[in-house]
């Protein structure tokens, strides 16, 4: 037994002796600290005088690419945005191969009829100014909300047919 425990010693010495070897190889082929400082010194520009204005040569203007010239012309032109959309509600609305959720077609048929007979409905909604502004601000509002309900379709449509590959 007494010489079973010492082999097992001697074993986990040298298994311990071999891990210490490699780890002063390791810390000896680390690179010297004071040279990555050097680098990075080297590559820093100069500090600058706070007594000096800076000089045009100082100032870099970023001059775009071409894919950023052209991805921002034409997020600017809002017509065909509008057409894409629109594009795209007809397709969430009318594509087979797409099922929109039932909660979203009652409520979008709610909200067209209740639009449609505010003025029957809407109390206050008499032919003077009042009414007839009220009953706007209301329509707006229905409107406001069918937008947004068609919108989160649409949003799911478009990522339906990414997943899908359609893009």
């Amino acid at each position: 037994m007494n010489d079973l425990a010492i082999e097992s010693a001697d074993a986990k010495l040298a298994e311990l002796e071999r891990r210490v070897l490699l780890l002063e190889t390791k810390v000896a082929a680390m690179p010297d600290a004071k040279e990555i400082e050097d680098r990075v010194k080297a590559s820093l520009p100069p500090p600058a005088i706070p007594t000096q204005a800076p000089s045009f040569k100082d100032i870099q203007i970023p001059v775009p690419s071409v894919e950023t010239v052209v991805s921002a012309a034409r997020t600017t032109w809002t017509l065909f945005e509008l057409f894409g959309e629109l594009k795209a509600l007809f397709w969430t609305v009318f594509d087979r191969r797409y099922h929109m959720a039932w909660v979203t077609r009652i409520i979008c048929i709610i909200l067209l009829v209740l639009i449609f007979t505010s003025q029957y409905w809407l109390p206050l909604a008499v032919d003077n100014v009042v009414g007839r502004t009220w009953e706007k601000v209301v329509n707006l509002a229905l409107g406001f909300l069918m937008f947004f309900l068609l919108h989160f379709e649409m949003r799911r449509y478009k990522e339906w047919r990414k997943g899908r590959g359609y893009v």
